[in-house]
């Protein structure tokens, strides 16, 4: 049984329970006396329980032949997408319920060496997309030597939102320069991470050379395979198709998308999906068949900047539709630092360097975590940086 089926039934469970109301039980001393004494009651006794679970099986088959959505209330939320996912920021990693982003537990990886860290705090997330499973990956740059050291690792919680499981080191350390993505796919078997280019120059011209590469490590066989690029910057926001061979990232302001079971070892293989559109992040849906761009656009002074996240498709590059739109104002330019499918392909998550860890369901936007009133009109500053996973 999938977890997904598992969470319908626990919601439908919830509805029956509600009707189970405490007149229509007898006392607790009654109950005791009828199962001791008389038991043939055993069977008057089941009634209520044997209703709430006629409830429960109707309520299930009803969410799931009809599809149509639950009436509104906590129920109804549970049965939206994953129920958990993991955070990190500067204070660490926490897993969160993913209907409210309420803290149920707290990771502890061993205590990193001394060193410079990309915020937030060093950590790059990834997750399966059923809201159980992470991939953890931590870079510690050396002030000495310059030299990033990156350490993996996996985390598992259980129904309640606790850590069941961390397994330190699913794959050796990596040295050499920072990661910058990191992605898994939706069976665990094939994770994907990047690594920046090569660092030049110093103080006001220090900047990312060319050299950035790209990894898939098959994590049962232990063997991996790299691609590189000639492209000055990153390769970020790395995405799984669920065919766990279509791998979709942004690099220089493209989006692309990289068959890695085609022949050749540099990025020249992939593939731009919206030619002309400037890309800030971007995800590949579970069926490859489209892709999310987060973009921004700047405006002539006169209005507010405008970010969107717009659906292209993967196979002729054409705008399928606008999923979000935000405008800001201010001086700084807004862009999304992420776009998170789960594995069903209907639910998402999504940060920007102005707009707090937030899901999107069907068009309508819950944000996770708040961080307090701000006008926008008036206010420059960013929310603390976050990274997060399901």
């Amino acid at each position: 049984m999938s977890p997904r089926i598992e969470n319908r039934l626990r919601d439908a469970f919830a509805v029956g329970a509600e009707l189970v109301r405490a007149e229509t039980l007898r006392p607790a001393e009654e109950t005791v006396r009828a199962k001791v004494i008389a038991p043939r009651h055993k069977l008057v006794l089941a009634v209520p329980l044997a209703a709430a679970l006629v409830v429960v099986v109707i309520g299930a088959v009803v969410v799931m032949v009809a599809g149509v959505r639950a009436p509104a209330g906590p129920a109804a939320k549970a049965l939206l997408g994953p129920r958990f996912l993991l955070a990190a920021d500067n204070d660490g990693m926490t897993v969160r319920d993913a209907q409210t982003g309420k803290i149920t537990g707290r990771v502890g990886l061993p205590r990193a060496p001394e060193g410079s860290l990309r915020e937030p705090g060093g950590y790059l997330l990834a997750g399966t997309g059923e809201g159980t499973t992470f991939y953890v990956a931590q870079s510690v740059t050396s002030r000495q030597t310059q030299v990033s050291t990156t350490w993996f690792h996996r985390v598992r919680v259980d129904e309640r939102g606790r850590v069941a499981e961390l397994a330190r080191d699913v794959i050796p350390a990596v040295t050499g320069t920072t990661a910058s993505s990191l992605a898994v796919t939706g069976d665990g078997t094939q994770l994907a991470y990047s690594l920046d280019g090569k660092v030049c120059g110093q103080d006001k011209t220090l900047r990312f050379c060319p050299g950035a590469r790209l990894t898939v490590v098959d994590l049962p066989a232990g063997t991996r395979r790299t691609w590189t690029t000639n492209a000055a910057g990153q390769i970020r926001n790395l995405s799984w198709a669920a065919d766990h061979r279509v791998l979709g990232f942004v690099v220089k302001s493209e989006a692309r998308v990289l068959d890695t079971a085609a022949a050749g070892t540099t990025l020249a293989i992939s593939r731009v999906v919206a030619p002309g559109q400037e890309a800030t992040t971007s995800a590949i849906s579970p069926d490859g068949r489209s892709m999310l761009i987060g973009r921004t656009h700047l405006s002539d002074g006169r209005q507010p900047h405008r970010y969107t996240i717009d659906e292209y498709s993967v196979t002729d590059g054409r705008k399928i539709r606008t999923l979000l739109s935000a405008d800001r104002y201010g001086m700084t330019i807004a862009w999304w630092n992420l776009i998170r499918y789960d594995a069903t392909g209907r639910h998402l998550l999504v940060v920007g360097n102005f707009y707090p860890l937030s899901r999107l369901d069907d068009g309508q936007v819950t944000p996770l975590l708040y961080h307090g009133p701000s006008d926008p009109h008036l206010s420059d500053s960013s929310p603390p940086a976050i990274e997060a996973a399901w």
